[in-house]
């Protein structure tokens, strides 16, 4: 897989100025008036007819702030506490680390704000932005180059914390602002694809984004409404085994909803949790052998065949979709799964309904019939 996503920002409050002894404007906050998105949780935002604040939160303690963005439009920053940072919107010259945060930026027509991403060479092969020659880059490995930041100085950064990360050296030790997009950590859907609301919060489109995100719900809950009405709820397997450990979604997760709001039956659906599980390959196989159908995601030159995963494993011949060759996969070298899926979760959606159930003569989004070479 490509791109990983994790962690969070911010605390909510209306404006009120005062002026310092200094002549500095000062901004000071209170709880009042704050917007929570319908299913995104680790974001709110708060408007006034001068400032928005947006504040992100721990994903395992959502009452906590993480950080908190003063939004503003004046030449000068206006004063604020230490645990606030001030961004000027909209953002001019942005940094995406992930490709996600492409996709949002792409969707509400910004995309060549884009002056920098973290790693060329881990953008998806289609990705729009593949052959910018103009583009610098951030990352060393999978963590940030102070140095290369520092040289291309963008306004901001949207990034994705995996958590192990010193977020404050790295903001002590640079101008641009680390907008922290949280959605990886959502578990719902379409809590991610809200997340797009927070972008354009930075970009001063908010009326699109929710324009955006209400068709996208609309969308979503429509298939969900057909798939809750099937009769036959086929069973469903994840992903391929590491290292003869099979990682797969809990039923609380991103994919273990998607699994069950496309009617599906999946053997972990009564795990609650939002993480994943590990189980070893023969109870894997012991539980879910007679299952009826298989989706994979795959990439980095490594697409998987009937041949391919057969040699890895003859066990695999064991289970009912290898024979039925009711393998699905969604190739991340030809799909942008990463960069347009988190704002099309209803196509996902509707291909594991329709290739769920055999429906004739559909053209699948993401996810493509296994090969047999």
């Amino acid at each position: 897989m490509k791109t990983p996503y994790l962690y969070i920002l911010c605390i909510c409050a209306t404006i009120a100025l005062c002026i310092t002894s200094c002549g500095n404007t000062s901004i000071e906050k209170d709880n009042t008036s704050i917007t929570r998105a319908k299913y995104a949780r680790l974001f709110t935002y708060q408007e006034d007819s001068i400032y928005t604040y947006v504040n992100v939160y721990l994903p395992q303690d959502t009452t906590q702030v993480f950080r908190t963005y003063l939004l503003h439009r004046q030449e000068t920053a206006p004063q604020v506490g230490a645990d606030t940072i001030a961004v000027r919107i909209p953002l001019e010259d942005i940094g995406c680390a992930h490709s996600t945060q492409i996709g949002f930026i792409k969707a509400l027509d910004e995309i060549d704000r884009i002056t920098c991403v973290g790693d060329m060479g881990l953008l998806e092969k289609k990705s729009i932005l593949a052959g910018r020659e103009d583009l610098g880059e951030f990352f060393n490995g999978w963590t940030f180059d102070i140095e290369r930041l520092l040289s291309i100085s963008p306004d901001a950064v949207f990034f994705t914390p995996y958590g192990n990360e010193d977020l404050a050296s790295i903001e002590q030790s640079v101008r641009t602002a680390l907008l922290l997009d949280m959605s990886a950590w959502e578990s719902h859907p379409l809590a991610r694809s809200e997340w797009i609301k927070f972008t354009a919060l930075f970009l001063d489109k908010l009326p699109q984004a929710d324009s955006l995100f209400a068709e996208v719900e609309e969308k979503y809950n429509k298939i969900k409404e057909i798939a809750s009405h099937k009769t036959e709820h086929p069973v469903v397997i994840s992903q391929l085994p590491y290292e003869g450990v099979w990682y797969i979604p809990s039923g609380g997760s991103y994919k273990g909803i998607l699994y069950r709001d496309s009617g599906l039956s999946y053997p972990w659906e009564e795990e609650s949790g939002t993480g994943s599980l590990t189980v070893a390959f023969e109870k894997m196989l012991s539980i879910a052998h007679s299952a009826d159908v298989w989706f994979i995601e795959s990439g980095l030159n490594s697409t998987p065949t009937l041949s391919s995963i057969a040699q890895q494993n003859p066990l695999y011949k064991h289970f009912q979709p290898f024979n039925d060759k009711k393998i699905y996969v969604c190739d991340t070298e030809d799909v942008l799964y990463f960069e347009n899926g988190i704002l099309e979760p209803h196509l996902i959606l509707e291909d594991y309904v329709n290739l769920s159930h055999g429906v004739k003569d559909y053209t699948p989004h993401y996810y493509f019939p296994i090969k047999d070479e």
